[in-house]
């Protein structure tokens, strides 16, 4: 019997190497994100919105990207505030010409972005409510010390979400976000391609000694938590 091989060869990882090093390049991906990625944002917000309650204050972002899901959840959440870190140069530039746009048009909520190695947060310990990463896991440098220090700054009974693309999700899942990323197709076949299966997200856990974290799939993506969570479908 003869056996179809897959359309997509996503059985190895394949790290990136010096990404974004590019501003051109830079600026067109936050371009693309702002004009078709709203609805990639609204899962990991409403996310960070239910894990939310009265009387928190700190939150903290790490590799930012170019800072949207911050100003997202800032936008919402205006008494908090969001603190975002990022190792890569070009992206903390672009993330300031957009928290920039967002001053003048009088944005309320309160973010900072800086410039910082992911696996040495400048944070102190236990004084973040909620840690949390969107797509960038898997160009983390060194990811199980970055995971480490998630767990070191995060509050007691705080909670830490990090998202990413899931490597060896089902096919049909990444043929449907390839009819609309068009130009940035390129680019997101490549961060697939540096994307962690859930196994090896486990394995990074169990690296950093947090072998009680969860990690779960959700259509195109990992979501790995030291809470419970129950994936959701878009």
């Amino acid at each position: 019997m003869t056996v179809e091989a897959p359309l997509l060869d996503l059985a190895e990882r394949v790290p990136l190497t010096q990404p974004f090093t590019d501003m051109e390049a830079v600026r067109a991906y936050d371009l693309g994100m702002r004009r078709s990625a709203l609805m990639a944002y609204k899962r990991p917000t409403e996310r960070i919105l239910a894990a939310h309650h009265e009387g928190m204050t700190d939150f903290v972002d790490i590799g930012f990207n170019t800072g949207l899901l911050s100003l997202h959840v800032s936008g919402r959440l205006p008494e908090v505030a969001v603190s975002g870190v990022e190792e890569h140069n070009n992206l903390v530039d672009v993330a300031e010409d957009n928290l920039t746009l967002c001053v003048w048009s009088n944005m309320a909520g309160d973010v900072e972005f800086e410039h910082s190695k992911l696996s040495r947060l400048p944070f102190a310990d236990d004084s973040a409510d909620i840690v949390y990463s969107f797509s960038s896991l898997h160009r983390w440098r060194r990811p199980v010390e970055t995971l480490k220090e998630a767990a070191r700054i995060c509050k007691p009974g705080g909670t830490v979400l990090i998202e990413d693309v899931n490597r060896l999700a089902e096919e049909g899942h990444i043929t449907f976000i390839l009819q609309f990323v068009k130009e940035g197709g390129e680019q997101f076949m490549r961060s697939l391609k540096a994307a962690y299966s859930p196994e090896q997200a486990q394995e990074l856990l169990r690296e950093a000694g947090l072998d009680d974290w969860h990690v779960v799939e959700e259509d195109l993506g990992l979501v790995i938590s030291n809470r419970p969570v129950t994936p959701v479908s878009m």
